[in-house]
């Protein structure tokens, strides 16, 4: 599952609502923080935790292409745990709303990552025992019960369900962007990246017998 451009979507929300806010909040002399400051202190530890993020990504998306389930489960924990510090922020009032858009976003990719890693799981495991149980049948009796298969079509449409998942939680990040530059007066990013992030597919690895 390709996840890499994340990252950007949150970047460029981040980029939009500084360039906006950044001369607002200068020159202020007083202790108590102006909603300017607050709503660009906001946007930078948003802008840092999917930076974080996209590390454990992209170590996902390197497990999944070699097949390694241990490393998958340990990356997905890992970026669970990094995306998670967005949800827990309080947002100004200002960007409330795209707060919530963020933690949509966020519930809705971290579920994609758990519910693949329980699809190559239980695939995993089926090829296992088919490969045992191929062994098993070329050493002993004729009369043995034919060995499983691997269900390589449920695995299929389990990934396309996950796919949907990842498509609606990079939808809520691209609102969240769009937002977020419009209350910064700025303009979303092309449509042509989101659109790029959203049609990616996950990648239908399958283990080897």
């Amino acid at each position: 599952m390709s996840m890499k451009r994340m990252s950007r979507v949150f970047a460029c929300a981040a980029a939009a609502v500084l360039l906006s806010f950044v001369l607002a909040s200068c020159g202020g002399d007083g202790q108590q923080k102006s909603p300017a400051q607050l709503n660009r202190e906001y946007m930078a530890s948003v802008n840092t935790i999917s930076a974080e993020a996209a590390d454990s990504l992209s170590s996902f998306n390197a497990a999944v292409s070699e097949g390694d389930l241990a490393a998958m489960r340990l990356s997905a924990s890992d970026a669970a745990k990094k995306l998670e510090k967005i949800s827990e922020m309080t947002a100004p009032e200002p960007l409330a709303q795209v707060h919530e858009e963020y933690k949509a976003g966020v519930n809705d990719l971290t579920a994609a990552l758990s519910e693949y890693i329980e699809a190559y799981a239980a695939l995993q495991s089926s090829a296992d025992a088919a490969a045992a149980s191929k062994g098993s049948t070329q050493t002993s009796s004729r009369n043995q019960a034919p060995a499983p298969t691997v269900d390589t079509e449920t695995f299929a449409s389990q990934v396309a369900n996950i796919q949907a998942r990842y498509d609606s939680g990079m939808a809520h990040l691209a609102k969240a962007d769009s937002m977020v530059a419009e209350l910064a007066g700025g303009e979303a990013p092309a449509k042509d990246e989101a659109s790029e992030a959203q049609g990616e597919q996950p990648a239908e690895e399958q283990p080897q017998e």
